[in-house]
């Protein structure tokens, strides 16, 4: 059975916001963090970030206050999210 397009492209988002989250609890990991210490380290609800690391609610917003709060470079943004995306 074929899915109409905006199905498949909205399956093919899903899976890149889920992509993205798993970067980003990798990178908090990496750091040590639990996702409470993240409130610690100048995020504002680690209950928000769960969410965030389950590919729900990601914003490019978000994405560069996250990498500012575990160290990433900004231009270190862009190889990241070309690597999680695998353009």
């Amino acid at each position: 059975m074929e899915y109409p397009q905006n199905l498949r492209d909205m399956d093919d988002q899903q899976r890149n916001a889920q992509r993205m989250g798993r970067l980003l609890r990798k990178l908090r990991q990496k750091k040590g963090w639990t996702l409470e210490e993240t409130e610690d380290h100048g995020w504002h609800d680690w209950k928000y970030l769960q969410k965030i690391e389950t590919g729900q609610n990601i914003t490019v917003a978000t994405l560069f206050k996250l990498f500012e709060i575990y160290g990433v470079r900004s231009e270190r943004l862009i190889k990241h999210l070309e690597s999680a995306l695998k353009l």
